[in-house]
């Protein structure tokens, strides 16, 4: 029986919720509200969907949510569900790799990949296949391009990725009028207050809720898609006793506009803001083209990317450049803040602890722009890797120019080389009233004076500065660069050209490895009581140990057994060719 309990808004909290998987209505009771979607399907034997990284990089546990899109049309979202929060699937419908297949009949996205070599170990393979599910759902998705940016979130280390991608190239070219919302349902999000094991989810449907929960429970955390708190449970173990969700709240999530701006939700998805306005805004374009990848998309916001306050956040430099302002919203109403004022220092905001962001501005056309004149536009990521990685430099530009090529209006900023994200205020007096050239060199100058940049793992602070002044260089010359400022793309080929009744033989687990029925070891772990074996090592390398103590170890809860040289059989030796060293 389920139980409930009244609450003061008058709404029950409740121990138990459902949610469509794979067709089908299943019952979740007694969870913990911060389990997580993969946890609980590998616990309840549904094990295609794998888990690689635990923060959303790998893609092996992507799963599909139905969602609406910019439109309001139901269509399949690829999610990582390594980092989704169970309760926020309740009432909604969810597929994964068990539900594609209809018996002995695959679908095309998996047959395709059975037939053009698509798997090798097959670990990562249903996360390759539900990626490509959603494409196969997405009319937009038909250029190499577009093609790279579905699955730049799943990675393979053992397949290589041509024969994925020619099993795109030939699923999609094939899939007739398969449309994007075609048979679901898409119902708006349910209330939901959900309790159990010392830790509540509420979802609420409305400001004047969330502002009530808010009041009741002083220290909870908002959770919009979960991409930051998620890594934080399982990467550092943080305990959150109380969430508020703003997924089903309209005025948090709605993206609309007048003549002169646009009002982007908070809890608005990143993908949601490029499906609507990026064509508009070239720099809030390619700064979404390299944000993440396209599961974390479907889940990020840009409220959550600027409340966090990072100062290598990607969302803030683009927004600086474009003069957006911020809705701040209480019980008390709500406050506009131009969003050059809203950080204050390292992850710290002016927003109030009894306050919500509830809208980004972004003012429509060119600010003073005159007749004949031109505005010209840019964001410049430099790190480690294109997708799925963080800044090490993220610049941000903005110049109106009038008919004689004289700057009237320019915004300059940057993150990834303060504390927080920074207009570079001096820089941009600087460059008003001379041509863009004419004043290059005295900006150039400003720059590297303009900021103290943070020195971490991720670059040095010498070499940030240095790449400070290189990008607005690069802007200037109108330099462009295909490895970051051209969409990648691939060359499809044509098949192997040498007959060979051998490569005719396919893998013998692809049916297993794309229908999620081939088994690893953990998989199987999952179905029957077993214990895991984990390695402690010295934190120091070739350090002198003098000492061991298991005693804490041993009384710790879960804990076995632990196990010292002296209890392995035989000589302590495990060196291969020196003794005793690895």
């Amino acid at each position: 029986m389920q139980n409930t309990t009244a609450t003061p808004a008058g709404a029950a909290t409740t121990d138990e919720f459902e949610f469509s998987l794979n067709g089908e209505w299943v019952r979740v009771a007694g969870e913990r509200p911060t389990t997580t979607l993969l946890d609980w399907l590998r616990r309840s034997g549904r094990t295609g969907s794998k888990c690689g990284c635990a923060e959303g990089d790998c893609g092996a546990c992507t799963v599909a949510l139905v969602e609406r899109d910019a439109a309001g049309r139901p269509a399949y979202r690829a999610i990582n569900s390594c980092i989704t929060l169970l309760p926020m699937v309740a009432s909604r419908e969810v597929v994964t790799i068990e539900g594609l297949a209809r018996g002995d009949e695959l679908h095309p996205v998996q047959r395709a990949m059975v037939e053009h070599a698509g798997s090798q170990c097959g670990y990562c393979t249903p996360g390759f296949v539900m990626s490509l599910f959603e494409a196969y759902h997405r009319r937009d998705v038909t250029q190499p391009c577009q093609i790279n940016d579905q699955l730049c979130g799943n990675l393979c280390r053992c397949t290589g990725y041509r024969p994925i991608r020619d099993a795109a190239v030939a699923v999609l070219a094939g899939r007739g009028d398969a449309g994007e919302g075609d048979g679901l349902a898409g119902a708006p999000l349910e209330a939901l207050h959900y309790a159990s094991d010392g830790e509540k989810f509420f979802r609420p449907t409305s400001l004047a809720e969330l502002f009530a929960l808010k009041k009741r429970h002083v220290d909870a955390r908002l959770v919009a898609g979960a991409t930051e708190i998620g890594v934080e449970l399982n990467k550092k173990f943080k305990r959150f006793p109380v969430l508020i969700s703003t997924e089903a709240i309209g005025e948090l999530t709605r993206i609309h506009s007048t003549d002169a701006e646009w009002r982007i939700g908070a809890a608005a998805t990143l993908t949601a803001i490029e499906e609507t306005l990026a064509a508009e805004y070239p720099s809030v374009a390619k700064m979404l083209a390299v944000f993440a990848s396209r599961q974390i998309r479907n889940r990020a916001t840009l409220g959550g990317n600027l409340v966090t306050a990072s100062p290598i956040g990607d969302g803030a430099p683009v927004l600086l450049t474009l003069d957006a302002s911020l809705v701040l919203a209480s019980t008390l109403g709500e406050r506009t803040l131009p969003l050059h004022e809203f950080f204050t220092g390292y992850r710290q905001t002016q927003l109030r602890p009894d306050e919500v962001m509830k809208e980004i501005v972004l003012p429509r056309g060119a600010v003073g722009k005159e007749a004949g004149g031109t505005r010209r536009v840019d964001f410049q990521k430099v790190s480690h890797r294109r997708e799925l990685d963080i800044s090490i430099v993220a610049a941000a530009f903005c110049v109106e120019l009038d008919a004689g090529g004289v700057v009237r209006h320019a915004r300059i900023a940057y993150g990834g080389v303060a504390a927080m994200p920074l207009r570079a205020r001096r820089a941009e007096a600087a460059a008003v009233g001379k041509t863009l050239a004419g004043g290059a060199a005295e900006v150039s100058g400003l720059l590297r004076a303009e900021f103290t940049p943070i020195d971490d793992v991720r670059g040095s602070a010498a070499y940030r500065r240095g790449v400070v002044v290189a990008l607005w260089e690069k802007f200037v010359a109108g330099e462009t660069s295909l490895a970051v400022d051209a969409a990648p793309t691939f060359a499809s080929c044509a098949p192997w050209p040498i007959a060979d009744a051998s490569r005719a033989l396919r893998h013998e687990s692809a049916i297993g490895h794309v229908t999620g029925r081939a088994r690893f070891v953990d998989d199987t772990a999952q179905r029957r009581p077993m214990l895991e074996v984990w390695p402690v090592l010295a934190p120091h390398a070739r350090a002198r140990i003098t000492r061991r103590d298991a005693t804490v170890a041993r009384a710790f809860p879960g804990i076995a057994a632990v196990l010292m040289a002296e209890d392995v059989p035989g000589e302590n030796n495990v060196g291969v060719s020196r003794h005793d060293e690895p």
